[in-house]
């Protein structure tokens, strides 16, 4: 596992916003098609229910039907962002839901939880439903370690047989996906590959610490959380570097022993990552369509690129989980002056490869690690933020929305959403000020935010601003 790169657990409790959904008719707007960047301008929507029903130039629709003029505006999919801890404690989507509706991401993929999968079946439920004001709920958080297991909740398997029992169970529960973590062992995950394809089930997640990069490729796992094991398999020495691991852990080695040998390979793969090396396992990756969700925002939290205490983002979060925030924490106490002396040539590291990645075709996820648990990684700005990494790196502003707008719900298989704007599609969009295939400054306020159908103008966005800073006190 990259240093910069991990998970953590807190708690709060806040009211939940609901909404009704209305009929409206949205004229006077340009539509974006992300996926081919061009725009049609002068177009209306038709929002019936939390569906669109119609689009085009010159719509009509019943007098009853509320009528919002666009204003010329830019109409765009809702965001999603692919890997994000809501339920990481009892109240947490109360402040997170507004959060993100307030940056336009209307669609969640939740990567792992502490309250029972029933009780987030029956958010989602309200959610679908229109019951809830809130981003749509993909629920893979189904995440399997071996004993003891790396967080509360956990699946624990430590043998192929009980990671074939673990499968059976996550698909009785119903979830969306088995979710690899970093301390199985290779048998064992291989089984878990298999159990989960057997049940239909894609397998996500972690490639685990002691697993080859191409041994999960091959395993056919269809999705991978994290960037920092790419890298590592840049290298030649990424067999070595498993090995000195595997054989830690044989030898009984403690947890800080075990994080010591994981904090080597920083070095290791910035003395020795090499391009032709990483051009193969980046064709490899991409051949095989196993998707990314590179998380790369987290790093600043590591390099202490934190936002100033009166941020706005700040004063939206709880109290609790605020004063949290500035406390000693024992990821930071774990890292090493080497590690931190590298931080930066490995922040570096990884976006360049990252790049590579993108132009290679690696299908790429928009996704943040946002948690209360997680320091200084919000819900909904930190989308914004690593979208905003990605254009640095190289990224165009379509391509860097595209893995935001389009990738998560086509890797989803959602049958009402694929990143269009088209009868028949959830009615998930958000309506900007500016092109923003031009740039991305223009998500930070967008005009309007719909979700399952629900219009939130300017006006509505500013008071749920106002009530999460009101209750942030």
């Amino acid at each position: 596992m990259n240093i910069f790169q991990m998970f953590m657990v807190a708690t709060v409790t806040l009211a939940m916003p609901q909404l009704a959904a209305a009929d409206t008719l949205l004229s006077n707007v340009t539509l974006v098609d992300v996926e081919n960047e061009t725009l049609v301008e002068d177009q209306s929507v038709l929002i019936e229910g939390n569906r669109i029903a119609g689009v085009g130039a010159g719509l009509s629709a019943p007098d009853t039907v509320r009528r919002i003029d666009g204003g010329g505006g830019y109409l765009i999919p809702g965001l999603w962002d692919a890997h994000v801890h809501v339920f990481s404690s009892p109240t947490e989507p109360d402040t997170a839901f507004p959060l993100y509706l307030i940056n336009g991401v209307t669609g969640i993929r939740d990567m792992g939880a502490l309250w029972p999968i029933g009780d987030q079946q029956a958010l989602q439920a309200r959610v679908e439903a229109g019951e809830v004001l809130g981003p749509r709920l993909i629920l893979s958080g189904a995440w399997v370690d071996a004993a003891p297991g790396s967080w509360p909740g956990m699946f624990l398997a430590d043998t192929p047989d009980e990671a074939r029992a673990v499968v059976d169970r996550i698909a009785s529960e119903g979830w969306a996906a088995v979710k690899s973590y970093s301390m199985l062992d290779e048998a064992t995950y291989l089984a878990l590959a298999k159990a989960a394809g057997d049940a239909d089930l894609p397998l996500v997640g972690h490639i685990p610490e002691r697993v080859a990069l191409g041994t999960a490729i091959m395993a056919g796992q269809a999705g991978m959380e994290h960037f920092g094991r790419i890298p590592m398999a840049c290298s030649p020495r990424e067999g070595a570097m498993l090995g000195d691991l595997r054989a830690a852990m044989a030898n009984g080695a403690d947890q800080a022993a075990v994080f010591g040998v994981m904090a080597a390979r920083n070095r290791i793969v910035l003395e020795s990552w090499e391009g032709a090396l990483c051009a193969d396992v980046l064709a490899r990756m991409a051949g095989a369509g196993m998707h990314v969700s590179p998380t790369l925002v987290v790093a600043d939290f590591y390099t202490g690129n934190w936002p100033a205490a009166d941020a706005p983002r700040m004063g939206m979060i709880p109290a609790a989980v605020r004063d949290a925030s500035g406390k000693p924490d024992f990821r930071l106490e774990a890292m090493t002056e080497e590690v931190r002396a590298l931080a930066q040539d490995s922040i570096a590291l990884d976006r360049r490869t990252f790049a590579l990645a993108h132009a290679a075709s690696v299908p790429i996820l928009a996704s943040s690690d946002a948690s209360f648990a997680n320091p200084y990684l919000f819900h909904g700005f930190s989308l914004l933020d690593e979208l905003d990494i990605y254009v640095a790196a190289g990224l165009t502003p379509g391509e860097a929305l595209f893995t935001a707008a389009v990738a998560p719900p086509r890797f989803f298989g959602l049958e009402d959403q694929d990143g269009t704007i088209a009868p028949g599609r959830r009615a998930d969009l958000v309506l900007l000020d500016a092109n923003p295939l031009e740039g991305l400054a223009t998500l930070r306020r967008p005009r309007a935010v719909i979700a399952g159908g629900t219009v939130l103008d300017r006006a509505a966005l500013d008071r749920m601003e106002a009530e999460l800073l009101a209750r942030g006190e």
